[in-house]
């Protein structure tokens, strides 16, 4: 069996995303004794032997929702978002543009199937009108943002929840400027193998979040759990691909 919480796990997290599994683990009864952190995480995110994991939205409604079980969303308190929702910040080096400066720019993302680092803000941005020319593949929100600090880039988009950790780990990337904020959509939901019991799951990580001590939580940036549907998620809008729109 698996555990794994990849997407915001931060050296500096590491040791509360432990305390968080083993609190689970006493719940469920049965679990791996120690979180896996392997690179490949579409396998461990397809494994028949997932207990529990977090994934991100757009891999959840484009390719996982019909061969996992969603178990619930964490919400982070993100300003302007409804619970168990969040957004992208879109950043640039330099506070003197507008967003609109950046039509035909250098955009940096961190994958094609990212929500907050492709879906959510190409959305934004067709929609007011701005077309990146160029793509800047980075493999990670927080390369995103070196490279637009680094001048390889001239904007990203990176969700709400990682640029505050990120500035925690990185100090030096708070000199980037916040240009706009993507509309809300469901935060990166918890999933888990078929096979497990999705609600016996759900519990496990409810109790685990009311046992986990307060400073943990405040450096998880986590204020709870909540349900939300399925069609929350499979409702928002994918964009098209950056081959296609990079062409």
């Amino acid at each position: 069996m698996i555990a794994c919480l990849p997407m915001y796990d931060f050296a500096h997290l590491r040791a509360a995303h432990d305390q968080f599994w083993a609190l689970i683990r006493a719940e469920l009864g049965f679990g791996p004794a120690q979180l896996t952190r392997d690179p490949d995480i579409w396998a461990q995110w397809q494994s028949a032997d997932l207990v529990v994991g977090q994934t991100c939205g757009m891999p959840y409604r484009e390719r996982l929702h019909d061969k996992v079980s969603y178990v619930l969303t964490p919400d982070y308190g993100i300003e302007g978002c409804p619970a168990g929702y969040y957004n992208s910040l879109i950043l640039s080096a330099n506070a003197d543009r507008d967003l609109m400066s950046y039509d035909q720019g250098r955009f940096a993302y961190n994958d094609a199937l990212s929500q907050s680092g492709w879906a959510g803000p190409v959305t934004y941005l067709t929609r007011h009108g701005i077309r990146p020319a160029v793509g800047v593949e980075t493999g990670a929100h927080v390369q995103s943002m070196w490279a637009v600090r680094e001048g390889r880039a001239d904007f990203c988009a990176v969700d709400a929840n990682t640029y505050a950790l990120a500035l925690v780990e990185y100090p030096e990337l708070a000199s980037l400027h916040i240009i706009a904020r993507t509309d809300p959509t469901p935060a990166l939901p918890y999933i888990c193998a078929t096979r497990f019991d999705a609600a016996r799951v759900a519990a496990a990580v409810q109790n685990a979040f009311t046992s986990l001590e307060q400073n943990q939580k405040s450096q998880m940036r986590l204020r709870g759990f909540i349900r939300l549907s399925t069609d929350e998620y499979l409702s928002v809008p994918s964009p098209t691909s950056p081959d296609k729109l990079f062409s």
